[in-house]
């Protein structure tokens, strides 16, 4: 039997999450495995007892819903909502819940989409102390001087 490590299966596929939008503009084939190195990376962390940034995410959302409750009559939700909300467009694209959910339904342009998946999974990456490959360091130095 062989055996592959998760950690090194995620670095996979947030790898071709990048080469696949930047190479072949794939960009829903990017965002679904960017999204599987995400899940993995962030797997990782929380059974070494750290924070993964969904956690963080989903922490900050929580945190401030009360404040906004009070100023712009937020309904709060409850943090498996606020999970789910902040997934919408990794769950949207991968899983069709019933006939008429034949679309998938994008909030962003799919450019910006594409950049949040593999940013969320560099920032699991970061977490983890875990050094950047060359790809990863070009997606980076590419989106930071664009979005500058």
């Amino acid at each position: 039997m062989n055996q592959y490590s998760k950690f090194e299966i995620a670095l996979e596929y947030l790898e071709a999450a990048i080469e696949e939008r930047e190479l072949h503009q794939r960009y829903f084939a990017s965002m679904n495995l960017a999204g599987v190195a995400e899940e993995l990376l962030g797997k990782i962390i929380r059974v070494t007892g750290g924070t993964d940034q969904l956690t963080q995410a989903v922490d900050l959302l929580d945190s401030i819903q009360g404040i906004a409750a009070e100023s712009i009559d937020w309904e709060p939700r409850s943090k498996k909502k606020l999970k789910e909300i902040l997934n919408i467009t990794k769950n949207g694209i991968k899983h069709m819940d019933n006939g008429s959910d034949s679309n998938a339904k994008l909030y962003f342009d799919v450019e910006e989409e594409f950049k949040w998946q593999i940013q969320a999974a560099i920032r699991n990456l970061d977490i983890l102390e875990y050094y950047h490959s060359g790809t990863v360091k070009r997606f980076i130095e590419k989106y930071e001087k664009i979005e500058s």
